[in-house]
């Protein structure tokens, strides 16, 4: 009986390290077909959010894709971050890092920031806060939201933009409910693209990387291996 147990909790794990083992890939050649799309359960994020993922870029380091597009009824902005060029909180609030460019093919770690208790949009890269923006938003807007990955929302769940959509490959996507602190962000670049999320933080996560690897694709998006070795899921919690 200890045998057959011990065997179920290895399949477990090795179940569940399939599962973390893996990217979604956007095609490098762009489609307004290529995207994911769901309806989250916001009604946490109203005063603070954190986004935050790996990510390699195929693309024009200097040319701007829109990776995460959080839109409401009439405001289709209100979330939005980029490969490049800026990033917008609460639909007009926006964030320049056009002075900062990332290398095509290499992993980036990218945490965005807010909340209205500081009035601060920040944008951490590999650890480090790299801007920060004093913001008017003081509340966002979460009701009858759609959350697109891969494409800019000029319409609610729609109006895309091929010259904005994303090429490249994103990794342990994951929304929190309150503003993390910058050694929650840099724990996270340094504990390695293959780790799992500290625990500490998985009762603020409103949209898991599971839940997005759950939904459904449109176009050519594609699981791929994260080229994670097995190690390093078992050996860290």
């Amino acid at each position: 009986m200890f045998a057959v147990l011990f065997l179920c909790l290895i399949a477990g794990s090795l179940a569940d390290t399939d599962q973390w083992n893996k990217a979604l890939r956007f095609p490098e050649k762009v489609s307004t077909n290529n995207y994911i799309k769901l309806n989250p359960d916001f009604s946490k994020v109203t005063t603070a959010v954190s986004v935050c993922t790996w990510m390699k870029k195929y693309l024009d380091p200097r040319t701007q894709h829109i990776w995460f597009s959080y839109a409401v009824p009439g405001r289709f902005n209100e979330l939005m971050l980029s490969d490049w060029y800026h990033n917008i909180v609460g639909n007009t609030d926006y964030m320049s890092w056009a002075d900062l460019v990332l290398l095509k093919n290499e992993w980036y770690h990218f945490c965005l920031v807010w909340g209205s208790a500081s009035s601060l949009m920040e944008f951490h890269v590999n650890g480090v806060l790299v801007k920060s923006h004093v913001t008017t938003t003081s509340r966002l807007n979460n009701s009858g939201g759609t959350l697109v990955v891969g494409q800019d929302q000029d319409s609610l769940g729609g109006g895309f933009d091929v010259n904005q959509a994303f090429g490249g490959e994103i990794y342990q996507l994951n929304v929190f409910s309150r503003a993390l602190r910058i050694e929650d962000i840099a724990a996270m670049y340094y504990d390695g693209r293959c780790s799992r999320l500290a625990s500490y933080l998985v009762h603020d996560v409103v949209v898991s990387w599971e839940e997005l690897l759950g939904a459904t694709r449109s176009g050519a998006v594609q699981e791929v291996s994260a080229e994670c070795d097995e190690r390093n899921f078992l050996g860290k919690v």
